[in-house]
């Protein structure tokens, strides 16, 4: 049973002390685009830009369903209406 562990010790362990040691040294160097102030207010505008723009979208496609819904139901009424007509005539003929 030693070969799996010589295996791990010689080859596994190294790769996992060379990716720690990266990524460390990763999050301690900062990246330029972390420290432009301007870049990231422009990106924050252009996202709320694009919600606003997404919500006029909603809010319109909301007016639209809630025509259609009102017609809908005016229909279905006069439908639900004739049928007790129609229902009404056949009982008392």
């Amino acid at each position: 049973m030693p070969l799996p562990w010589v295996t791990i010790v010689r080859w596994v362990l190294p790769e996992l002390i060379s990716t720690v040691r990266n990524f460390k040294k990763q999050q301690a160097a900062p990246t330029p685009h972390e420290d432009d102030l301007t870049g990231r207010i422009e990106k924050l505008e252009k996202a709320l830009e694009l919600q606003s723009q997404i919500n006029e979208d909603l809010t319109l496609q909301l007016q639209h369903v809630q025509k259609r819904l009102q017609i809908l139901t005016f229909v279905a009424v006069c439908g639900l209406i004739l049928a007790a007509v129609a229902l009404a005539v056949l009982t008392f003929k």
